[in-house]
């Protein structure tokens, strides 16, 4: 094989098929790349998951091995891979393959009039084969009933039961529900069957009130927790009547009378009403009125209908008796089995059990056969087109990089370009991740900005990282806004979310020493303002005092003194500054100008050759696998960065051939101040 260089490592060739398939000798490690998340890729969907072949949503070297390979197995003449072309040709399957043979058969069904098909008929195929109210696991839709009646078993099956997932994005019905259905429709026809027992009196013994059962039986569990403490303090009472007072009213002393919902609820905790040795519930007078309403509900709802009995007290022998027959429907009632098939009543399941029914949809189950071979052909079919149209370029994106490095052209992973601070950054790829990715690069000694992406219409939102690879920082910084072109053409609203900070270039790398020292002399020089205006403010403040002090005696002294002050201070300043210029230009006299010159740039060397050393190592290590290997991507090749390529993923635009600048005139006189002043600087150096 050839390979090239790229940057700092060598790449495969890969332009022709020949090229691919002699790529499969090659040692991995001499790929770019072993593995990568599919979704970096911008390719078709249904490709990268036909070669995700474990279905781990990563592309691994030994998986775009296997499809090169059974590829190239199937295909006699591989043109169409130089051609990228997803059209496939009768005559160029390999008639001795069995898999090619029966692909060839398929197109001929497929296209009788000609031997080309597209990946666009192919689809179509496929579509009309998984839309077939049958699919190839034995799904199967209402639509595929012959008769009403199986139609309709099929509609309110589904309606009760969750069906399986039909390649239309319906839902179905499989062996394993109809079987299900079964099991649960027999064992709740057994359940409903009960309703039917009955005592020597013809009576009822799930539901003594028949179709009132259900509500009797909820007032009744309402009251039964009352009920049932209230004899039972009234077998207190029996055995110790004092009792009776401190069950009855069985308020709490420390009651806030003033709070409504405590009083209610504490009337609710009392007991239903006072207890008696007698063990006799009254219904007529001494209730708790809190009880009144449920008691009586009770009574005349499960009481009398369940016990032909008007009386209005209740003992332990009625109770017991009332318990007996509503713990029945109770006790029924919590063993009920299928409650998914509760909406269908116990006729209609009788109508669903048939066992010719169940027969008819599994003959329907059958019969997807024939449909699954078929809809296992078409995608075959679909594979071979995409991989001869799309795998010689996905190699190139994978085992060689030669488009990342081509400014004309784009990576198969490439997002986008981010516009940003008078910049364009034409490389960056998809962060799944920010977390993830964060960790990813921990440690690398690139300048990436992770910029969060959001588009208004779309309602969309994810992250990418950019790199910038010449220049300097500038205004680049955290909650900084820009615009990103997406390669469809889409533009979206960025913003820097985060940044891994790093020299950018060599420039800015050098220049760091003396932005630190800058740094340093500016916060000193402002300590000693701050102190200096401190004590200015201290003196004139004295001043102050010692003019509003000062005695009265005369009328000129006064008026005279703040002035003389005043004059004596401008002199002492003036002294001073005048002083000061004096020594420094007393220096600045003793020194040669040459003298002068030297020393600093003795000083400015001394600082520059070190930190030009120690950037030229570090930009000089400068790696775009972090790039790729933050997002989840294992990279064999270093991929480090040259200065072409610098200036390439990252570019300050020109202006355009023939344009005319014009700048305002404050920009000259500021220029010609410096030039009078470095002068006149130069003349006292000189005298």
């Amino acid at each position: 094989m050839n390979f090239k260089r790229y940057g700092t490592s060598y790449h495969p060739i890969l332009k022709t098929a020949d090229d691919l398939k002699a790529s499969l000798a090659l040692d991995e490690s001499l790929w770019v790349a072993t593995s990568a998340p599919i979704h970096a890729f911008r390719m078709d969907k249904d490709f990268l998951h036909y070669l995700d072949s474990d279905a781990d949503l990563r592309v691994k070297c030994g998986e775009l091995e296997e499809a090169v390979l059974w590829m190239f197995l199937l295909l006699r003449d591989a043109s169409g891979v130089n051609h990228a072309s997803t059209t496939l040709h009768q005559d160029h399957l390999n008639p001795e393959h069995p898999e090619a043979q029966n692909l060839r058969d398929l197109l001929k069904q497929i296209s009788p009039d000609k031997k080309e098909v597209s990946l666009q008929e192919i689809r179509q195929w496929r579509k009309r084969l998984e839309d077939k109210p049958v699919s190839e696991n034995g799904v199967v839709l209402p639509d595929a009933a012959q008769t009403d009646e199986t139609k309709a078993f099929l509609h309110d099956l589904l309606s009760v039961l969750d069906g399986t997932d039909h390649p239309s994005g319906k839902k179905g019905a499989t062996r394993e529900v109809l079987d299900r259905f079964q099991t649960l429709a027999t064992a709740r026809l057994s359940w409903l069957d009960r309703l039917d027992e009955s005592d020597e009196l013809d009576r009822s013994l799930i539901q003594p009130l028949g179709d009132d059962t259900a509500e009797a039986h909820a007032i009744y569990l309402n009251v039964k927790p009352a009920i049932e403490h209230y004899f039972r303090l009234c077998d207190a009472v029996n055995l110790d009547p004092a009792s009776k007072t401190r069950s009855w009213p069985g308020l709490p002393a420390d009651l806030n009378w003033e709070n409504a919902e405590a009083v209610d609820a504490a009337l609710r905790n009392a007991p239903l009403a006072a207890p008696n040795p007698e063990r006799i519930l009254k219904f007529n007078k001494e209730l708790n009125p809190a009880w009144a309403r449920d008691l009586h509900d009770f009574r005349q709802k499960v009481i009398i209908p369940l016990l032909d009995k008007t009386d209005e007290v209740m003992n332990p022998q009625i109770w017991a008796d009332i318990c007996k027959k509503m713990d029945g429907y109770g006790k029924w009632q919590a063993e009920e089995p299928g409650k998914e098939l509760a909406p269908l009543s116990k006729d209609r399941l009788l109508e669903m059990t048939p066992p010719g029914l169940r027969e008819q949809i599994l003959a329907l189950i059958d019969h997807q056969k024939e449909s699954a071979i078929n809809l296992k052909e078409i995608r075959q079919a679909e594979k071979l087109a995409l991989y001869q149209g799309l795998l010689l370029e996905f190699a190139n994106n994978f085992i060689a990089f030669p488009h990342l490095y081509n400014p004309k052209k784009r990576a198969g992973f490439e997002m986008g370009s981010l516009i940003m601070d008078g910049r364009r950054f034409n490389l960056s790829v998809q962060v799944p991740d920010r977390a993830a990715y964060l960790k990813g690069i921990d440690g690398g000694t690139m300048f990436i900005m992770i910029v969060e992406l959001t588009h208004t219409q779309r309602k969309e939102k994810f992250d990418i990282a950019v790199p910038a690879t010449s220049g300097q920082q500038g205004n680049l910084k955290v909650g900084k806004h820009g615009v990103f072109q997406h390669v469809d053409g889409s533009q979206w609203f960025a913003t820097v979310v985060h940044i891994a900070d790093n020299p950018i270039s060599i420039g800015e790398a050098m220049l760091e020493p003396f932005k630190r020292l800058g740094k340093a002399v500016t916060q000193k020089v402002e300590s000693i303002t701050q102190s200096a205006e401190k004590k200015l403010e201290q003196s004139g403040g004295e001043v102050v005092t010692q003019i509003q002090t000062a005695p009265t005696a005369s009328a000129a002294a006064p008026a005279a003194a703040p002035s003389g002050n005043m004059l004596a201070g401008g002199g002492i300043a003036i002294a001073a500054l005048g002083s000061s210029f004096a020594f420094i230009t007393k220096i600045f006299a003793e020194l040669q100008p040459v003298g002068v010159l030297k020393g600093l740039a003795a000083a400015v060397l001394a600082v520059l050759i070190p930190s030009s050393i120690v950037a030229w190592l570090r930009l000089s290590k400068r790696d775009l696998s972090v790039l790729l290997e933050g997002a989840g991507w294992a990279i064999n090749s270093r991929m480090r960065l040259n200065a072409t390529q610098c200036r390439s993923f990252t570019t300050k635009p020109q202006f355009p051939e023939g344009s005319k600048l014009y700048r305002d005139r404050e920009w000259w006189l500021w220029r010609t101040l410096w030039v009078v002043a470095a002068i006149f600087l130069i003349q006292q150096i000189r005298h």
